[in-house]
């Protein structure tokens, strides 16, 4: 369990390192202009390989959480949802408007009672 808990470190330090570069000169250019859209690009795709892997394995583990969830309390759906909206939902790209600042890279997803009359 500590590997676990010491490679998932691992890979949010990697990430916030990709990201930060990436998303302070998306920041400063503005303009549009092919050549930075390009970068943009090729920086989103180099920063949802280790982003994506790591989305997708929190939502295998999330899925199989949740159905234990499921299970051994007593078959309540509310408790098994509150499991799945947070670990299977959220972005599992990584996209220029992310690296733009223009729209947020949600990691995870907001349970049904948080969203208000779900």
């Amino acid at each position: 369990m500590k590997t676990i808990a010491i490679r998932t470190v691992v890979v949010l330090v990697a990430l916030s390192v990709c990201l930060a570069p990436v998303a302070w000169a998306a920041e400063k250019s503005n303009n549009e202009n092919p050549a930075s859209d390009i970068g943009l690009g090729v920086a989103s795709f180099l920063c949802s390989v280790p982003y994506g892997a790591a989305k997708v394995a929190l939502a295998i583990v999330g899925g199989v959480t949740g159905s234990l969830t499921y299970v051994f309390s007593g078959f309540d759906k509310k408790a098994a949802d509150a499991v799945w909206y947070t670990t299977i939902e959220g972005d599992y790209v990584v996209t220029p408007d992310h690296l733009r600042g223009k729209k947020d890279l949600r990691f995870t997803g907001v349970p049904p009672d948080s969203k208000g009359g779900r």
